[in-house]
């Protein structure tokens, strides 16, 4: 008797060993094994609508936490669309970091089969509503959604961001990103490299001062914007996103007649010198987050435009040859201040660290 306990002793801890180990168990013909998934927040596209010529200089700074993952939440949802793992990680809080890549989240899935993979970052960020009272920018309780129960895809296929006011802008703390990625899980173990993408439109404005004395900004606004658009992103891609060697083919925003536009306004009362932020004859505003927008009533690319006011006198512009703006854009606006008015110069850039010098005057 005693060497039979000792026997089924042996066999049981055989099992566990084998269970523990990582090699692949079978259970009602799926597979058990190991998805290990790494996120990377996606640069934009390669080929900027270019109207000056850029030399190295700091006018715009590195990229701060608010445009990293702070929080990282990852969903994985099986074929029957039931919550296979929701598993919440938070790197900033009590001290800690952000990153623009988070390198391999293993999780033991079921297999082989083709999973949906969610993907939402910073979902914790709050704004002041009208009221002065802080509110959450994406109002969804993703802790609901609990292994083994049904994945809400309407709802969130559904889900959207909006603008209370034309003086409303995404925080800069904390910037809403996700995605929704399609992974085939193989019959063995696998690593899947995904990406995560912005769900904001970034506007830089570097100001040169060139009339010998100082000015002083007052307003600045930006017209035929979007003050609504989907959570999840409606992207079609050319190209590879994790490279950042891609083009936006087209992405689909809530149809609410012209996209809801409205004018973003902001006041200001900031000193333009001659000498700039940094004695470098630039001033550089801090960057204002809006949303993704699709204007397309007209048929020529005047669409979007701006204004700034300077000294209390407006002037306006449209930006040029920008029709659309896709989520993951930066829009750099490079002003110089004359004796004679204003000269404008828009460049629509990859959405990353970049490093300007608008060459003013040369």
């Amino acid at each position: 008797m005693k060497r039979k306990g000792n026997i089924f002793i042996v066999f049981a801890s055989a099992l566990w060993l084998l269970l523990c180990s990582g090699c692949n168990i079978w259970s009602n013909g799926d597979l058990l094994s190991e998805l290990t998934i790494s996120v990377t927040v996606s640069n934009t596209p390669e080929a900027p609508v270019s109207r000056a010529t850029l030399n190295p200089s700091d006018y715009v700074g590195a990229m701060h936490d608010g445009e990293k993952m702070q929080t990282l939440r990852i969903i994985i949802v099986r074929p029957d669309g039931t919550v296979e793992h929701n598993r919440f990680m938070d790197f900033h809080s009590a001290g800690g970091s952000s990153y623009l890549s988070v390198e391999n989240v293993s999780f033991r899935v079921w297999g082989p089969e083709t999973k949906k993979v969610y993907l939402f970052v910073n979902e914790k960020a709050t704004r002041l509503n009208p009221t002065g009272q802080e509110e959450p920018i994406v109002n969804f309780d993703f802790n609901s959604l609990a292994q083994g129960k049904k994945f809400p895809k309407e709802s969130l296929d559904q889900l959207q961001i909006s603008l209370n006011s034309g003086s409303d802008e995404l925080p800069s703390a904390a910037l809403p990103m996700s995605e929704c990625h399609e992974v085939a899980m193989p019959a063995n173990d696998y690593h899947a490299d995904l990406y995560v993408t912005r769900a904001c439109v970034k506007f830089t404005f570097l100001i040169e001062n060139k009339t010998g004395i100082e000015n002083t900004l007052n307003a600045l606004s930006i017209n035929k914007g979007s003050n609504i658009e989907y959570y999840l992103p409606r992207i079609q891609y050319i190209g590879d996103p994790l490279a950042g060697t891609f083009e936006v083919s087209d992405y689909i925003v809530p149809n609410t007649g012209l996209n809801n536009y409205y004018v973003f306004s902001k006041q200001f009362n900031k000193r333009i010198t001659t000498a700039g932020d940094k004695g470098d004859g630039v001033t550089a505003l801090e960057p204002i987050y809006l949303l993704e927008g699709k204007y397309d009533e007209a048929d020529n690319d005047l669409n979007y435009s701006m204004s700034m006011t300077f000294n209390g006198k407006e002037y306006s512009e449209y930006f040029p040859d920008v029709k659309t703006l896709p989520r993951n854009t930066h829009v750099v606006v490079l002003v110089s201040i004359g004796q004679y008015g204003l000269d404008w110069t828009v460049d629509v850039i990859p959405y990353q660290e970049v490093i300007l010098n608008p060459g003013f005057g040369q």
